[in-house]
């Protein structure tokens, strides 16, 4: 019995001193669930990974402004990876065979555009005053042909037709003549004393005289119906077309030339846009192979590809493009002058740390290249958003020491920062502090002598590690229940 006692005793004391180590709370009685409140330290501390960054860096890109065929930006050769470069020295020199050519290919299209402009601008001038010209002439041309047609139906075609009347009734009266006087001839002869010879002559003249009276009244008739059926509508037909020809080419006229002046005033204003076009192309090009020499825009050190975040994201897809042969992409990051001083460390903690870091906290850092280095460091900047996920970004200052030329950008970091330390407070297990649907904290004090636990509100204050401070509610010595009764 009094073995089973003193196991019992020292199994209680074990516990009380394991409650007291765990909870930090003052004297404690593990087997009736109770604690006694008591003073001591609140500390809550915090600590996460950082990359070294360069406060200063140049990113180095080509954006050619008219050279853009692709594979063209060939490298010829680069700085290397880590190399120490002042302002003005080589960093990458690209193949210029292919924009020489482009460049000279372009200034004779440019000459012959000069000449294409200089004679548009010579021509349209007089193309402007050729073209009241034209109107007039078309103007007048229509107005001949409605005086022509006019002229022709009331004088031209009625005399012609009356002509020919004219012409086969004279040829109808010379028949009707040469045969009269042929028939007095007959009867006169046959009534005088004549030689047969001489009758016979007489006779035989009056009688062709008549085939040919018979002959020029044939001619008449046909030269009548070629008059009036086949001549005279003819030229009407041809006079009524001239017309209507003229007064279409009037109405073309009045249409089209205008339009015609448009046209050329805007093929005007094209040759000059264009012209002025490959003018500013041939200085871009100029630019663009000024700009193949890549030179040094500040003092630092040569890293490839661009710095996100501390991270050399493009470093390895971009090496290859600096070899020998290689092509860079326009608008591409493919290198970074770094100036290694000054330099600041860029974490990140997760969003349930949040509230663990702010600005002006001082901790320390420690690289992973110098562990045994203890470097003082001050957080300056935490950001609002996260920045990838559920962490948040945190900038840091430090003040390098002995190794501080040999901090490099780029090189991984461990941050440690105090974000809790109050000494003496009044602390007791977060576990024994209760809350009701009004936020409000309350305890239960442990009856005396076996009593009944009473409920005690109480104001908190900071919690960590699993303690909590008492602002208010409860003095140092006081016994609570670690859970609810």
């Amino acid at each position: 019995m009094k073995r089973r006692f003193r196991f019992l005793f020292v199994t209680l004391s074990l516990f009380s001193l394991w409650s007291a180590t765990v909870f930090g709370a003052g004297d404690q009685k593990g087997a009736m669930g109770t604690c006694k409140v008591s003073k001591g330290t609140l500390k809550e501390d915090i600590t996460f990974k950082g990359i070294v960054e360069a406060e200063t860096m140049t990113e180095i890109v080509l954006r050619p402004e008219a050279w853009s065929p692709g594979g063209s930006l060939v490298v010829k050769k680069a700085a290397a990876l880590g190399s120490a470069v002042k302002k003005g020295d080589v960093l990458v020199e690209l193949e210029m065979d292919k924009i020489d050519r482009a460049i000279r290919e372009l200034e004779a299209d440019l000459q012959l555009s000069e000449i294409a402009l200089k004679q548009a601008e010579n021509d349209f001038p007089i193309l402007e005053k050729t073209l009241p010209v034209d109107l007039a002439a078309a103007e007048k041309a229509k107005k001949i042909a409605d005086e022509d047609l006019k002229r022709f139906l009331e004088i031209d075609k009625p005399l012609a037709e009356k002509s020919a009347e004219v012409a086969l009734k004279s040829a109808v009266f010379a028949l009707d003549y040469a045969k009269g006087e042929l028939r007095q001839l007959e009867k006169m002869y046959q009534s005088k004393d004549l030689t047969e010879e001489t009758e016979e002559m007489i006779l035989k003249q009056q009688r062709r005289k008549v085939e040919s009276a018979e002959f020029g009244l044939k001619t008449a008739k046909k030269q009548h119906e070629q008059a009036l059926k086949i001549d005279l509508p003819r030229s009407e037909q041809r006079a009524k077309e001239n017309a209507l020809k003229q007064a279409l080419a009037l109405e073309k006229a009045k249409s089209t030339l205008p339009l015609a002046l448009d046209q050329k005033r805007l093929a005007l204003e094209k040759l000059k846009y264009e012209n002025s076009k490959n003018k500013e192309k041939l200085a871009n090009l100029h630019k663009d192979r000024e700009h193949m020499k890549v030179t040094a825009p500040a003092e630092g050190i040569v890293y490839y590809g661009r710095c996100v975040n501390g991270q050399w994201t493009t470093a390895a897809a971009v090496t290859p493009k600096l070899a020998p042969k290689g092509v860079l992409t326009p608008g591409e990051v493919f290198m970074t002058i770094v100036s290694v001083r000054p330099v600041f460390i860029r974490g990140q903690v997760e969003e349930k740390d949040l509230h663990l870091v702010h600005s002006g906290m001082k901790g320390k850092a420690t690289l992973n290249a110098f562990p045994e280095e203890k470097i003082p460091a001050e957080i300056i900047h935490v950001s609002n958003i996260p920045q990838s996920g559920n962490h948040y970004e945190v900038k840091v200052r430090i003040q390098p020491g002995k190794n501080a030329e040999d901090i490099m950008p780029g090189m991984n970091a461990s941050l440690h920062f105090v974000s809790l330390e109050k000494k003496d407070a009044l602390i007791v297990p977060a576990s024994a502090v209760f809350s009701d649907d009004d936020n409000s904290s309350y305890v239960y004090l442990a009856g005396k002598e076996g009593g009944k636990p009473t409920k005690r509100e109480v104001k908190t204050g900071s919690t960590a590690e699993g303690k909590t401070e008492i602002v208010s509610g409860l003095a140092e010595g006081d016994e609570i229940l670690l859970s609810k009764p």
